[in-house]
């Protein structure tokens, strides 16, 4: 998985792990601080950090394999991109697209 992905699949499964998992996938993933600045910051050893976001990419990896929530949201905003493309529609249409893209991406 990729830095990207990671963030992504910690947005949608992050209240699953534990607290100082999700903490430290923030700090590495959004925040993009060395694994010596989260220690520092959660006062633990460079070695417990790198356990700990092993574990919560692993466990990330263990729910989207399971629940798919981030496979079947990129096939609803292919769909949405499909339609929006390639069906003739009006205004009152493309405005609930959008409504259901912004649905989807909060």
């Amino acid at each position: 998985m990729d830095r990207f992905e990671i963030s992504i699949l910690r947005d949608i499964y992050g209240s699953l792990l534990t607290d100082k998992q999700n903490e430290m996938l923030k700090l590495r993933y959004d925040d993009d601080l060395s694994f010596g600045e989260i220690a520092e910051i959660c006062e633990v050893s460079r070695q417990a950090v790198l356990d700990s976001l092993n574990k919560g990419e692993k466990h990330l990896a263990e729910y989207e394999e399971n629940l798919k929530c981030l496979d079947k949201q990129r096939k609803v905003f292919a769909l949405l991109d499909d339609m929006e493309r390639n069906c003739s529609i009006d205004d009152a249409v493309r405005t609930r697209l959008a409504e259901l893209r912004s649905i989807l991406e909060d």
